[in-house]
């Protein structure tokens, strides 16, 4: 199963990607920076998208998230902020920063499953 993961912060995503290889993810497409992901998405859609929703210079992953959702891919958008100050889409997993590997797998597992059925 492929993951992208996007994250502008280094020492989060360093450890967010152990834990996603410890929940045995082999194919992270890892992102520092919007661009980057949509670099990714451009290549080959995802299995499953995990997205920091607030990305420096004041850019956010909600339309990047949207469109992913759009194409039947699983999203957890991951904030440090509120979860109700969010967008509403039912389709999307929200989860809070800081994210404990437990709870990042309850969410991918999530995910994963709402957009199945």
């Amino acid at each position: 199963m492929r993951i992208l993961y996007l994250e502008d912060e280094a020492i989060i995503a360093m450890e967010t990607v152990e834990t996603l290889r410890d929940m045995g993810f082999e194919q992270i497409d890892m992102a520092y920076s919007l661009p980057a992901a949509e670099k990714f998405v451009a290549e080959a859609l995802p299995d499953i998208a995990l997205l920091d929703v607030n990305l420096s210079h004041g850019r956010t992953s909600f339309e990047l998230g949207s469109r992913l959702l759009g194409e039947g891919v699983p999203v957890v958008f991951a904030t440090g902020y509120a979860s109700s100050s969010l967008p509403a889409d039912p389709r999307a997993t929200v989860i809070e920063k800081p994210v404990t590997p437990a709870a990042l797998e309850r969410a991918l597992n999530s995910a994963a499953c709402a957009s199945e059925g």
